[in-house]
C-alpha cells in the first residue's frame, strides 16, 4: 500500500483510523448480514461497550470500464456526494497536509426541527494495484471550532474499500457515526439504513455519469479542489513547489464526451494525452507560483 509520509498535527490520529478502518474492511469476520436491499448487501458490527453499531454496505461494480482511483474518486469528491447521498450538504477542506491526506469540515442535512450536524475530521487515500482504501475519522482542531446552531457530530471510523474481483470492482463502504444530541428514533432508524446504501448510490454514479477530474499524482503544492456536477466544472488550486512540478489528472470521457477545455490563471502550461479505455490524461506543468486550473466540457 502506498501512502504519502506526513508529520502533520494529525498524522497519528489519521493513521490509527486507516488501520482500524482496513481491519474492519478486509473481512467479514464478526459482521453480521442484515439484509440486500438494491443489490447491496448490508451488515452490521456491535462493538461491546458502544451504543451504535458500525454499518456496512457491499456491492460489485460490474465490468471493467472503470479503475479502483476512478470509482474512490466518486466515492470521495464532494461535488459527487451532493448527488448521490441525499443527507449530505457541504464539506470544505480547512487544509491539505498531502494531495492525499486533508483536514476537512463537513455538514449533513438533518429533517426539521432537527439541528444540522457537522463534523471536523480528516481524510487519507491509500492507492496500491490490489486495493485503494479511503478512511475519514473525527479530529478536534482549532481551525474548526464549533459553530452556533449546528450540532458537532462524531465519525468514529467511516472509509471506502475498492478492490478488483474477477466480475469488476468490489465496492465497501463502512460507517460509524454518532450524530449526537436528541434524535427520533425513526431518524436513526433511517439513517442506519441509508448510510450502507450509498455503495450503490456510487455505483450508479459511476455507471451514468463515469467519475469526476481527480489527480493522479501532484509534485506541486496542493492547495485544494472543486467540483460541481451540473455545470461539469472542476477547479484545482496549485503552488509551484519543488522544481518541474506537475499536477497529472485524470478525465472521464463518459463525463466529458465531447473533450475539455482547460483555463489557467497564474503561471502554468498544459498538455492532454491519451489514456486508458478513452480517458484522457491531463498534465500541468511549468508551474511558477499559484496555478488556479479549471476544467470544463468543451
Amino acid at each position: 500500500m502506498t501512502i504519502i509520509e506526513s508529520d502533520n498535527r494529525h498524522a497519528e490520529t489519521t493513521r490509527k483510523a486507516l488501520t482500524y478502518f482496513k481491519e474492519l474492511a478486509d473481512s467479514l469476520d464478526g459482521w453480521d448480514f442484515a439484509s440486500e436491499t438494491s443489490g447491496v448487501k448490508l451488515y452490521k458490527k456491535t462493538v461491546e461497550g458502544q451504543a451504535l453499531p458500525i454499518v456496512r454496505g457491499d456491492i460489485i461494480l460490474s465490468g471493467k470500464d472503470y479503475t479502483l482511483s476512478q470509482v474512490a474518486a466518486v466515492a470521495t469528491q464532494p461535488g459527487c456526494r451532493k448527488i448521490w447521498d441525499e443527507k449530505f450538504d457541504v464539506a470544505e477542506v480547512k487544509e491539505a497536509f498531502t494531495f492525499r491526506e486533508t483536514l476537512f469540515w463537513s455538514k449533513l442535512k438533518t429533517p426539521w426541527p432537527m439541528s444540522p450536524r457537522d463534523l471536523s475530521g480528516t481524510a487519507i487515500r491509500d492507492v496500491a494495484d490490489d486495493a485503494v482504501y479511503v478512511s475519514m475519522t473525527s479530529v478536534e482542531d482549532a481551525d474548526i471550532p464549533e459553530i452556533y446552531g449546528n450540532v458537532r457530530a462524531t465519525l468514529y471510523v467511516s472509509g471506502w474499500k475498492l478492490s478488483p474481483v474477477p466480475e469488476g470492482v468490489a465496492v465497501t463502504y463502512v460507517t460509524q457515526i454518532d450524530i449526537a444530541g436528541s434524535i427520533p428514533s425513526s431518524f436513526l432508524a433511517s439513517i442506519q439504513q441509508q448510510i450502507p446504501l450509498c455503495a450503490g448510490k456510487v455505483v450508479d454514479y459511476v455507471e451514468t455519469h463515469g467519475y469526476p477530474p481527480y489527480l493522479l499524482d501532484c509534485t506541486a503544492v496542493y492547495e485544494e479542489e472543486q467540483f460541481n456536477h451540473d455545470a461539469k466544472e472542476y477547479t484545482l488550486i496549485l503552488k509551484g513547489g519543488q522544481a518541474d512540478a506537475v499536477a497529472t489528472l485524470d478525465i472521464s470521457s463518459r463525463l466529458y464526451p465531447n473533450g475539455i477545455n482547460v483555463d489557467i490563471e497564474g503561471g502554468a502550461a498544459h498538455k492532454i494525452e491519451d489514456g486508458e479505455n478513452g480517458a484522457k490524461v491531463l498534465t500541468i506543468h511549468n508551474i511558477e507560483g499559484a496555478a488556479t486550473v479549471k476544467v470544463t466540457s468543451a
